[in-house]
């Protein structure tokens, strides 16, 4: 018998909700060669981290950088950002394939 957390995630998938997804942990990895990111259950495409780094780059230009607390929240959403580019960086994308080959 299914325990109940697959349980619960066939139902869901029964009802629309998706494909059934295990529930249990995995570590995040990114596929250097997809230049897909996988955590939380979810795989985190390259067209989604444009999205992303469009969206925060929005959230960005909204801020008051004469308020400290907007300018706190404009470096949060500068970081999110640049990370993302900097996870898309040709330069890291060859540094992870060969951390990946090593290990």
């Amino acid at each position: 018998m299914a325990d109940r957390s697959d349980l619960i995630n066939q139902l869901a998938a029964s009802m629309g909700g998706g494909n059934f997804a295990k529930t249990t942990f995995e570590e995040s990895r990114f596929d250097v060669e997809t230049g897909t990111l996988y955590c939380n259950g979810m795989a985190i495409s390259k067209s989604i981290a444009e999205k992303a780094i469009k969206h925060f780059s929005i959230l960005e230009k909204k801020c008051d950088v004469n308020d400290s607390g907007q300018r706190e929240m404009a470096m949060i959403y500068r970081c999110a950002t640049e990370s993302i580019k900097m996870m898309q960086n040709p330069k890291v994308m060859e540094f992870l394939q060969k951390e990946m080959k090593n290990d």
